[in-house]
């Protein structure tokens, strides 16, 4: 998506650029004995008023109308003085969108970080659920493994632990490597736990999930590297349910 200067830029041009429709007359679609050319705002125009093209060629002209070619080229040229604002106006439209749901997106974020900070384990639950959905943000990463590493309730940790894993991709993956690296045994136990009832399922699954781990074990990150290592244990355990045909 252009930024916002190439935007303004843009925009500059199209206000420099004559005024009033521009209109193609085009001698391939419609002859009339005399030379393609852009109409500019013929309704309201004095007298004529129209742009003509040619094309050169180290100073040799090499089309002259009537030219499919030349006709194609000029026919754009007019066409974007009126396409031009109508795709300016539909990119800041989309992006006050996206913005708009950047906003929403994170203060659902903000709130489900607050309920993590609840006393009662089914609040934290809950949001580690709801957080799972925002684990491509950074800053959930710190909420999520906390809440996985929850200390007052391993309820907290299992339903934690399986909704991010059921993101089924790296970023999940990396999230619970790191949880396993410093996990006390009963925290252990039901991160094992989320990961079997997750992956015992489909093969493909199960299969796709050791390939990331294979990669996170060269991760820089020593506690991602050595939790992959036991992560990627479990998964080789897993004899899942279903396999391809």
């Amino acid at each position: 998506m252009p930024t916002e200067e190439e935007l303004d830029s843009m925009e500059m041009r199209i206000e420099a650029a004559s005024m009033g429709a521009w209109i193609p007359v085009l001698e391939t679609r419609g002859a009339t004995g005399g030379a393609s050319c852009i109409q500019i705002a013929p309704a309201t125009a004095v007298e004529d008023d129209e742009i003509y093209l040619s094309r050169f060629t180290n100073g040799e002209q090499v089309q002259v109308s009537p030219d499919l070619q030349l006709d194609a080229d000029l026919d754009f040229i007019a066409s974007a003085r009126q396409d031009m604002p109508r795709l300016i106006a539909e990119v800041r439209r989309l992006r006050a969108l996206l913005e708009g749901d950047s906003d929403r997106r994170h203060a659902a974020f903000a709130a489900l970080r607050e309920l993590g900070r609840s006393q009662d384990y089914r609040d934290r639950a809950d949001a580690g659920h709801g957080l799972a959905g925002f684990a491509e943000m950074q800053e959930a990463h710190g909420p999520l493994l906390e809440l996985v590493l929850d200390p007052g309730d391993t309820f907290v940790t299992r339903v934690t632990a399986e909704a991010v894993l059921r993101r089924k991709d790296r970023i999940g993956l990396t999230i619970v490597a790191s949880a396993m690296a410093v996990a006390t045994p009963n925290h252990s136990d039901w991160i094992h736990t989320a990961i079997v009832d997750v992956f015992s399922i489909f093969s493909e699954d199960r299969d796709n999930a050791l390939q990331l781990c294979e990669e996170m074990l060269r991760d820089t990150d020593d506690r991602v590297s050595l939790g992959a290592r036991q992560l990627h244990d479990i998964l080789s355990e897993i004899d899942p349910v279903l396999r391809p045909a």
